[in-house]
């Protein structure tokens, strides 16, 4: 399953990339998006980019067909490698783990500058290979990506329009 989105918004690729990179920042969102026993467990900023790592628990309503591989609420790691790219571009590889979920989900950010602004090409891959119900795992955690994207996306709107 493969999710794509653009999210534009009227700050500068600096500003975006900050609320990505900043643990004050990502505790804050994280907890918007309704996650708990929220752990930084790295946010480190180089001249070339910066690699961040945090753990959460996220809630999911899990379908009863779905009941052995998730719960009411999981154990998210999520990896973010940034690198900072010409022209004001921001790039980052990313991973995340729901803990005994046997689901893959891999993607890329690139923040880009605009004339009014930026975007967030948002790209993620979500994949399972268990037969029979692995197709039905993967297109419900999709889902719920693309719920926390479009809530994410919100999120960081709000707080740069009341920056």
């Amino acid at each position: 399953m493969e999710i794509r989105r653009d999210h534009e918004y009227a700050h500068g690729t600096n500003a975006v990339y900050a609320l990505f990179t900043d643990k004050k920042a990502i505790r804050a969102k994280q907890k918007a998006l309704g996650a708990r026993n929220i752990r930084i467990e790295e946010c480190r900023k180089t001249a070339d980019g910066a690699a961040v790592s945090f753990v959460r628990e996220l809630p999911a309503d899990v379908p009863g067909i779905l009941s052995k591989f998730l719960q009411p609420w999981n154990t998210v790691e999520q990896s973010e490698e940034w690198r900072c790219c010409d022209d004001a571009v921001y790039e980052a590889d990313l991973v995340i783990d729901i803990a005994n979920v046997p689901v893959t989900i891999t993607g890329t950010l690139q923040l880009e500058p605009l004339d009014d602004g930026c975007v967030n090409h948002v790209h993620m891959t979500i994949e399972c290979g268990i037969p029979f119900v692995g197709k039905t795992l993967a297109e419900f955690v999709a889902r719920d990506c693309s719920r926390l994207i479009a809530d994410e996306y919100d999120y960081i709107s709000d707080r740069l329009g009341s920056a």
